[in-house]
């Protein structure tokens, strides 16, 4: 089992479908760290946003964050933002 396996895993342990709750993961390029962090966001209709960071890549594998993106959305089902590409 690879890191991209374990981080859908993740997600599917995350993405408990609770009603009027929305769900989606934010993948972000942090240029001055140089690493791409992966959150995992829920929302509750009208309350405020949660946001835990459920992985974190290195540079060099900045290029493959859209393929990554494609299989969360397929696998998972839940949406998918790529930030600061």
């Amino acid at each position: 089992m690879n890191y991209d396996d374990k981080l859908l895993e993740e997600i599917k342990k995350r993405f408990t479908k609770k009603k009027n709750t929305l769900y989606w993961v934010r993948i972000a390029y942090q240029r001055y760290s140089k690493r791409v962090n992966v959150f995992f966001e829920y929302a509750r209709i009208g309350m405020a946003t949660h946001s835990e960071q459920i992985g974190r890549y290195v540079e060099s594998e900045k290029d493959r964050m859209p393929e990554l993106a494609k299989r969360i959305k397929t696998e998972t089902n839940v949406s998918v933002e790529l930030g600061d590409f």
